[in-house]
C-alpha cells in the first residue's frame, strides 16, 4: 500500500504521519471485518447469462455463452418486479420492502421478496429490512434438526428474559419444534425428484432469533408485520429458457416452488391465469379462530373490542408480529404461518404432476401459468379487495400494453388508487411477474365498484 505524504515534510514527520494514517486504515479494516461478521453481504441482483447461439449446437443441448453475464439489481428490473410505497395520509412511512436472491446449501438459488408494515415507529421494520433475509441465508446450523442445543438456547432466552407465554412454550418445546416440521401443503411430488428444503425449521427459528436480537437494540419499542415469498425453481426443461440460460421462475418450461411465510396482516395475493385473485395468507387478528384458540388458552382476559367494534388483543390489531416487546409475554409472537404451492409452466406441470397433485398444490387446481403475485401492506387491503388489486394491475396492462405496462407501473397504480380514494395508512405494493404475465382474459370484474368509489370520494367532504 502506498501512503500519501507531503514532499516538504521531514522524514520523521512523514513517518509519524504515515504511522497515524496506517493505524487509521488498520482500524477501518478491523471495523469492516466486524461489520461483515454481523451483517453478511446478501445478493440483491439476478444474474443473466446469454445462450450460445452457435449453429453447431443443437437446440436441445443449449449451453450458456462463455461471455456476456449480466447482473441486474432486482429492484431495478421493472419488467419483472414492480414496487412502490407511499405514506399516504400519515406523517411518516413505516412500511419497508426488500428483494434478495438467497444462496442456500446444496447450490440452491431462492428469490426472496418481502413486505414489512411497521407500527409505533419504523425501527423494527428497518431492522428487519437490514437483517432478516441475511439471517435466513446464514441459519444453516440453527436449521439443522440435530442441533438441539442451539435452538433450546434460543427459546430459553425467551423463557428467562420474557417469560409468561414463553414459559409454557419452553416447557412444551419438543412438541412446538415438532409442529415446525410441518408446512401447510408441503410439496411432495411422485414424478419429480428435487432437493427438499429446510424452510420448516430455518424460517420459524430465524424469525424467533431475529425478533430476539431486535429486543436487544437500544430502541426496541416498535413492532412490524411481515409477509415473505420464497420462489425456487425445482424443475426445468433443458434448452427452453431463452433468451437467457438460467432457469428462473418467470421463464417458460420451468416448475417452481412458492413458499409463503406470514406474520401479522400484510398479505400475499396470487392471480391465476384466468385473472382471479387468491389470498395466500390470512391476517393474524384476534378474530382469526386459530389465533383466538391459541391465545385464549393462556390469556383470555386480554381480548377486547375498540370503539369501532373491531376486536383487539390488548391494544394490538395483530396477535403475531416482530417487536412489540411489551406484549411478548402475553403471546404476541413472531412465529410465522408457512404454506407452499407449485407454480410455473402449465404444459410442463400437467406433464409432471398427477391430477391429485395439481389439485392439491397448484393455485385453484388450475395447474400453472399463474399471472403474478402481489405482496402488500394493509394500507392496500383495508381499502381494496383482493380482486380489485388484481384488476387494477390487469386493467393498466391491458390499457398501456406491452412493454409499457410493466409490473412497476402496475404497482404504482395500485398505490395511487388508494391515495386517490382517501386511504389513511401507509400503502406498499410489490407486483412479482410470473410466467403467465399478460395472458389473462380481457375482463374487469370490479370496474364498476372502483368507479363508484372514485365518484363517491370527495376530499373536501362535498357531495
Amino acid at each position: 500500500m502506498i501512503l500519501p505524504f507531503s514532499s516538504s515534510a521531514s522524514p520523521i514527520s512523514r513517518l509519524v504521519s504515515d504511522s497515524i494514517l496506517a493505524k487509521k486504515i488498520l482500524t477501518s479494516c478491523s471495523n469492516l471485518k466486524k461489520y461483515d461478521k454481523h451483517n453478511r453481504f446478501i445478493s440483491t441482483s439476478v444474474t443473466f447469462t446469454a445462450i450460445d447461439r452457435s449453429e453447431s449446437i443443437p437446440y436441445n443441448q443449449t449451453k450458456p455463452h462463455k461471455i456476456g453475464k449480466l447482473r441486474v439489481p432486482l429492484l431495478k428490473s421493472p419488467s419483472h418486479l414492480g414496487h412502490f410505497s407511499s405514506r399516504v395520509n400519515r406523517i411518516y412511512n413505516e412500511d419497508k420492502y426488500s428483494a434478495y436472491v438467497l444462496n442456500l446449501p446444496n447450490d440452491r438459488t431462492v428469490f426472496n421478496f418481502t413486505v414489512f408494515d411497521g407500527h409505533g415507529g419504523d425501527q423494527c421494520s428497518t431492522y428487519l429490512l437490514k437483517h432478516l433475509s441475511n439471517e435466513i441465508e446464514s441459519a444453516n446450523t440453527l436449521a439443522d434438526p440435530k442441533n438441539e442445543a442451539e435452538r433450546d438456547e434460543l427459546v430459553e432466552k425467551y423463557l428467562k428474559n420474557i417469560g409468561g407465554y414463553w414459559k409454557r412454550w419452553f416447557k412444551q418445546r419438543k412438541e412446538n419444534f415438532a409442529k415446525m416440521e410441518t408446512i401447510a401443503n408441503e410439496i411432495k411430488l411422485k414424478n419429480l425428484d428435487f432437493q427438499a428444503d429446510d424452510f420448516n425449521t430455518r424460517i420459524p427459528l430465524t424469525y424467533l432469533k431475529t425478533d430476539y436480537d431486535f429486543f436487544e437494540q437500544d430502541d426496541n419499542s416498535s413492532g412490524s408485520t411481515c409477509t415473505s415469498a420464497f420462489i425456487e425453481t425445482i424443475y426445468s426443461e433443458p434448452g427452453s429458457f431463452a433468451p437467457v440460460f438460467e432457469p428462473y421462475y418467470f421463464n417458460r418450461k420451468t416448475i417452481s416452488k412458492l413458499t409463503i411465510s406470514h406474520v401479522g396482516d400484510t398479505k400475499a395475493i396470487l392471480v391465476d391465469r384466468t385473472g382471479e385473485a387468491h389470498a395466500l395468507s390470512q391476517p393474524h387478528h384476534p378474530s382469526n379462530p386459530i389465533e383466538a384458540a391459541r391465545l385464549r388458552r393462556f390469556s383470555t382476559n386480554f381480548f377486547m373490542t375498540d370503539s369501532f367494534g373491531e376486536e383487539r388483543f390488548i391494544a394490538l390489531a395483530n396477535t403475531r408480529s416482530f417487536g412489540d416487546v411489551n406484549y411478548k409475554q402475553m403471546g404476541v409472537t413472531s412465529e410465522p404461518d408457512l404454506s407452499q404451492f407449485i407454480i410455473g409452466d402449465a404444459e410442463l406441470i400437467q406433464q409432471k404432476l398427477t391430477a391429485d397433485e395439481m389439485k392439491k398444490y397448484t393455485i385453484g387446481g388450475l395447474g400453472g401459468d399463474e399471472a403474478f403475485l402481489v405482496l402488500c401492506s394493509d394500507g392496500i387491503t383495508n381499502e381494496l379487495t383482493d380482486q380489485e388489486v388484481a384488476d387494477i394491475v390487469m386493467v393498466h396492462f391491458n390499457m398501456k400494453g406491452h412493454p409499457k405496462a410493466t409490473p412497476q407501473l402496475c404497482a404504482e397504480e395500485v398505490v395511487k388508487f388508494v391515495e386517490y380514494v382517501g386511504g389513511d395508512d401507509n400503502a406498499t405494493c410489490l407486483v412479482i411477474r410470473l410466467n403467465g404475465w399478460g395472458k389473462w382474459p380481457i375482463l374487469d370484474r370490479t370496474g364498476e365498484l372502483r368507479q363508484e368509489r372514485m365518484e363517491a370520494y370527495s376530499p373536501r367532504g362535498e357531495r
